[in-house]
C-alpha cells in the first residue's frame, strides 16, 4: 500500500465534497485485504466480501452492462471503485454518476488500494460522504432533486449489494429515509406527478379520516398476521380459514381480493401505490369490517370506493408529507414497500408476536407473485395458459440487476434491487424492535435478520391452544 496514493486521492477528492473529508490514512482491523486471482486487491469488511475473489474488474463490466448511454445514476457504494469506470464509461458525455458512501473504513481503503484521481476529476461524477446524518440527509435531497429536474428521461437507482451491507449503524434514520428516497425516485417524474395529483385529490378525505395514532396499542398483546402476496402465501391461503379466529388479520392491497374470494375478511389492509392498479384491488370489497390504512398519496380511487373505515398514516421523508398533519395522525418510517408499512403499523398497534406470509423478498420458484394475487390473475388473462405465466415471471426476472442473497433454507437465492431495498427495511424494523417477536411463515425466500422461520402452518398451533 502506498501512502502517496492515498493522499493524492484525498486531495483530488476534496474538491468534491463541501467539507472536507475526514478519513484515516490506515486500515481498520475490520478489514482484510485479499488478492484475487486476477491479481488485484479485493477487500473483506466483518466477513462481507466487497468484490470478487476472481476478477474484480470483469465483475465491475458486468455491474454496468445494462446501463444505457445518458443514463443519470444513483448509486449506493462506492466499493473500490472497479464498478465506477465502466458505469461513467455506459452513461457517455450526456450521463451522470452520483455515488453515496457512508462508510469511511471502505473509502480509506478505497484510496489507499486504486488510483481515483481521474474518476473525482470528471465534472459527470459526484461524491456525497459525510458523518453527520442530518446534513448527509440534506445533499441527497438536493442532488437527487437536481437530477430529477435535469432534464433526464432516465434514472436509474442502483445498490451495490456488498456496500449497502456496511452502511454504518450511526446512520439509522438516513438509512430508512435513504431506502425510502431511492425506491420513491426510480422513476422520479411520474411518482412525483401521480403523487401530487393523488394528494390533492385526497385533501377531504384524508381531513376527516382518522390517524393511525388512534390506533395505538389497540391491540396489545395480540398475535397479528400480516399477509403479503408473495409465492409463499400459496401454502398457506388454504389453512386461513381456521386460524382466522385466533389472531390479528392485515394484507397488502394486492393480496386483498384473493382473501375475499375466499371469504376471508381482515381486519386491516394497507395501501400506498400512487397508481390506477391499487383501485383495482377494492373493486370487489362492498361491506364488511376491514379497515383501510393508507397514506395521503395513495391512489384516489381507493379512497373514493372503500366504503368501511380510513385511517391515514404519512410516510417520514416523503414530499408531501404535512409536518402538522403527520405529528397528530402519526407517522411511518418504512414507506418502501406496502408489507413494511403494514409490519411497522401492527407494531404501533402493540402486536405481538407477528407472523408473515407471502414475504419472501425473492424470486421463489422464479416467481413476484403468489397465483392467487391480481398480478397473476390479470396475466392469465393475457395468456393461454400457465406456461405463459411462468415465461412471464421469467421476463421480469431478467429484466432487474439480480442481487445473490441467504434464502431461509441456507442456500443462495437471487432477488433484486427492490426487493432488496424491502429486505433491508424488514430487517431495520425487527432491529429497531428485539423484543417483539417476529416469524416468517412458510417462506422459502430470503431470509430476514431478526425474523425466525416457521416451515409450516401447525407450528403457529402453540401460540393458539
Amino acid at each position: 500500500m502506498d501512502d502517496h496514493l492515498f493522499e493524492k486521492n484525498l486531495a483530488s477528492l476534496k474538491s468534491h465534497l463541501s467539507k472536507p473529508a475526514d478519513l484515516p490514512n490506515r486500515l481498520t482491523e475490520k478489514i482484510d485485504i485479499i488478492d484475487a486471482n486476477s491479481g488485484l486487491p479485493t477487500v473483506k469488511y466483518e466477513g462481507v466480501l466487497l468484490h470478487s475473489k476472481y476478477d474484480p474488474n470483469k465483475e465491475g463490466i458486468d455491474f454496468a452492462k445494462n446501463i444505457k448511454s445518458g443514463a443519470h445514476i444513483c448509486l449506493y457504494g462506492f466499493g473500490l471503485g472497479y464498478h465506477l469506470g465502466p458505469l461513467l464509461e455506459k452513461v457517455g458525455p450526456d450521463g451522470f454518476l452520483l455515488v453515496i458512501e457512508l462508510n469511511p473504513d471502505l473509502l480509506s481503503a478505497a484510496m489507499k488500494l486504486k488510483d481515483h484521481t481521474q474518476l473525482f476529476n470528471n465534472n459527470r461524477f459526484k461524491l456525497i460522504f459525510g458523518e453527520d446524518e442530518f446534513d448527509v440527509s440534506n445533499l441527497i435531497s438536493k442532488e437527487m432533486e437536481r437530477l430529477s429536474e435535469s432534464g433526464s428521461d432516465q434514472i436509474d437507482v442502483l445498490f451495490h449489494a456488498p456496500s449497502f451491507k456496511c452502511l454504518p449503524k450511526m446512520f439509522p434514520a438516513l438509512k430508512n429515509a435513504l431506502e425510502i428516497l431511492l425506491m420513491e425516485r426510480r422513476f422520479p417524474t411520474v411518482f412525483r406527478d401521480l403523487e401530487q395529483g393523488n394528494y390533492c385529490l385526497n385533501k377531504e378525505k384524508v381531513k376527516i379520516a382518522k390517524g393511525i395514532n388512534s390506533l395505538k396499542n389497540a391491540h396489545q398483546g395480540k398475535p397479528a398476521l400480516m399477509i403479503s402476496a408473495g409465492p409463499s402465501l400459496d401454502s398457506v391461503l388454504p389453512y386461513l380459514k381456521h386460524i382466522k379466529g385466533s389472531l390479528i388479520l392485515a394484507c397488502v392491497d394486492t393480496v386483498f381480493p384473493a382473501l375475499l374470494k375466499n371469504g376471508i375478511y381482515p381486519e386491516y389492509v394497507f395501501s400506498l401505490d400512487p397508481q390506477i392498479d391499487s383501485a383495482f384491488f377494492f373493486a370487489d370489497y362492498k361491506k364488511g369490517q376491514t379497515k383501510l390504512i393508507s397514506t395521503p398519496t395513495a391512489n384516489h380511487n381507493v379512497l373514493k370506493i372503500f366504503s368501511g373505515e380510513h385511517y391515514v398514516v404519512y410516510k417520514e421523508g416523503n414530499n408531501f408529507t404535512d409536518n402538522a398533519q403527520s405529528k397528530i395522525k402519526g407517522t411511518t418510517q418504512a414507506g418502501g414497500s406496502v408489507a413494511c408499512l403494514g409490519v411497522d403499523a401492527l407494531i404501533q398497534f402493540g402486536c405481538e408476536p407477528i407472523f408473515f406470509t407471502g414475504q419472501d423478498c425473492a424470486f421463489a420458484g422464479k416467481r413476484y407473485y403468489s397465483k392467487h394475487t391480481q398480478f397473476n390473475q390479470r396475466l392469465f388473462s393475457r395468456t393461454l395458459g400457465i406456461s405463459q405465466i411462468d415465461k412471464l415471471h421469467k421476463d421480469k426476472f431478467y429484466e432487474k440487476k439480480i442481487i445473490e442473497v441467504t434464502s431461509t433454507n441456507g442456500n443462495a437465492i437471487n432477488t433484486d434491487q427492490v426487493m432488496y431495498s424491502y429486505l433491508r427495511n424488514l430487517e431495520e424494523i425487527a432491529s429497531q424492535h428485539k423484543k417483539i417477536r417476529i416469524y416468517n411463515l412458510c417462506s422459502q425466500g430470503a431470509a430476514i435478520e431478526g425474523v425466525k422461520s416457521l416451515h409450516s402452518v401447525s407450528e403457529l398451533r402453540r401460540w393458539f391452544l
